[in-house]
């Protein structure tokens, strides 16, 4: 990679073979000048009309990467996934994170799940390490065996969900939840929020309102109260609530309340979703212009200048 090919708006500074980059207030660590992160950086691959606000995000996630990387090496593993999982909620198909969090899982015992974050990260892009994939194949393998039954149950009902097997993940998790007292709480709303959304896709929206009440029961959470807003509004019941209490959530499901909002005409909530959305989602495809239409839209309904987001609708769709 070329540092002639960055961004204009970066400050690159030099020393030892290593480099810095720097936008504003924000720098990286010095890194070496192969590193795979300013790639990153090149200037096509930077959103146009958010520039320097793409740089300063990429900057501020590779720190936490680095911070996570730091803190696998020490062993400290549930500290190091959860800068990991910083990343990704902010890339879902960062290469380097995702393997870094496959080998804090393995680190901690938990082969399934590293195995599958790291066929996650091969499917991003990641360079294939075949000795580590033969180790994960071979003890996912024996942990799997000697899972309890209904713990196996809910590993076949994800693989189920992630293969678009909606009808098979439901029969497993429901076979799961057979006795929901065999489960801890802190295990259990998860549980019920998996076959919420599973009923959801095959748009069961009263079983799947129950489901998530039934994950509310056993913890409070966002995502249930999310869930509970989006079975509501398909439903055609007032989910307003419910979408309000709903704040720590995926990118996604942020997109997803705000356009509700808008339908709802509450174009001033809609607007600090979108607005949310769009602080971390800088790529250029079908949720980025849904954002930024809808934004258009709070804004215009508002009475606000909207002549920013009109102007990127024009020139992508063009």
């Amino acid at each position: 990679m070329s540092l002639k090919n960055l961004s204009d708006k970066l400050q690159i500074d030099e020393k030892d073979g290593l480099i810095k980059l720097a936008i504003d207030d924000v720098s990286t660590n010095w890194i070496c000048g192969d590193d795979p992160f300013i790639d990153r950086l090149a200037d096509d691959k930077i959103n146009r009309f958010f520039k320097s606000s793409h740089l300063a995000c990429e900057i501020n996630i590779k720190n936490i990467l680095d911070e996570g990387i730091r803190l696998l090496n020490l062993k400290s593993y549930p500290k190091a996934i959860k800068c990991f999982d910083e990343v990704i909620y902010y890339d879902e198909k960062y290469g380097e994170a995702l393997i870094s969090k496959s080998r804090a899982l393995f680190g901690q015992g938990h082969f399934v799940k590293s195995l599958r974050f790291y066929k996650r990260a091969v499917g991003a892009g990641y360079p294939k390490d075949l000795e580590y994939y033969k180790l994960l194949l071979k003890k996912s393998g024996e942990e799997r065996d000697g899972f309890p039954k209904i713990k196996q149950n809910i590993y076949a009902g994800d693989e189920a969900a992630a293969k678009g097997e909606f009808e098979l993940a439901l029969e497993f998790y429901e076979k799961a939840l057979m006795d929901p007292s065999k489960f801890k709480n802190k295990i259990l709303y998860k549980l019920f929020n998996k076959k919420a959304f599973i009923l959801t896709k095959l748009k069961r929206f009263d079983e799947s309102l129950t489901s998530f009440d039934e994950s509310l029961k056993a913890h409070e959470n966002d995502i249930a109260y999310f869930g509970r807003g989006l079975c509501k509004h398909c439903l055609g019941i007032d989910c307003v609530c419910d979408l309000k209490l709903a704040v720590y959530i995926d990118k996604r499901y942020i997109l997803k309340k705000a356009l509700i909002f808008n339908e709802l005409g509450l174009y001033g909530d809609a607007l600090d979703a979108f607005n949310e959305f769009l602080d971390k989602h800088f790529v250029i495809d079908s949720a980025f212009m849904s954002a930024i239409e809808g934004k258009a839209a709070a804004l215009e309904n508002l009475n606000m200048d909207s002549s920013f987001e009109r102007h990127i609708l024009c020139e992508v769709t063009s």
